[in-house]
């Protein structure tokens, strides 16, 4: 019993309980900037910017392939592509993020073969993909690499297809918050060089694009 007692005490003297000592190192980690990584307290936000299309000639922001990508008469807050035999009618967009952070995608699509993702995490990207007549939502999530501060977020057709159609591009995560503004009607804006919110007219097809994107 003497020898019991006398171990006790030497554990107590020469060593914490684990659950303390663990305590301690996260502590230290934290007051040397080791610890939980600055994302972490940044709020989630989307960081697409326009993913509605409701912004500017609603393709404000993206970079999309000439003549192929348009908003459709019919509906507000959606972009329409035709592929051709040559091209798959894409838009991409460069987006900031944080490193070592997960962001998560989701895009609402319908049509033959319509594509949604993100390249340029550094870890694995995420391609998403859905072929039907009905509106369905995509969803995916990838994790950024720990060099990675920008990504691309991107969505397309496929050579030889119809016509698709998508709404609601968004990538939540950590990063900061953008500012929000609200479509202004064109008769309502004197300036519309300086707001960004200004929709300008858009021309409705009367036909789908040809190869050559006319």
């Amino acid at each position: 019993m003497r020898a019991l007692g006398t171990t006790r005490r030497d554990r107590r003297r020469d060593g914490l309980p684990i659950g303390l000592a663990a305590g301690a190192l996260a502590l230290a980690g934290a007051a040397l900037g080791l610890g939980t990584p600055a994302s972490a307290a940044l709020p989630t936000v989307d960081v697409v910017d326009n993913g509605h299309f409701n912004q500017g000639n609603r393709m404000l922001g993206w970079s999309c392939e000439s003549g192929r990508v348009l908003p459709p008469s019919d509906a507000f807050g959606v972009l329409e592509g035709f592929p051709t035999d040559t091209g798959y009618a894409g838009c991409t967009q460069t987006v900031t993020v944080e490193p070592n952070s997960v962001y998560r995608l989701s895009a609402r699509v319908t049509g033959p073969y319509v594509f949604a993702g993100v390249t340029g995490s550094g870890t694995t990207d995420v391609a998403l993909w859905s072929s039907g007549t009905d509106w369905s939502v995509l969803n995916g999530t990838v994790t950024t690499g720990p060099d990675t501060r920008t990504l691309k977020v991107y969505f397309h057709g496929w050579y030889q297809q119809g016509p698709y159609r998508i709404s609601a591009v968004e990538l939540w995560g950590p990063g900061q918050p953008r500012t929000t503004c609200t479509p202004i009607p064109v008769a309502e804006s004197p300036t519309p060089s300086a707001d960004p919110c200004y929709l300008t007219p858009t021309a409705t097809p009367s036909r789908t694009p040809g190869p050559s994107g006319s």
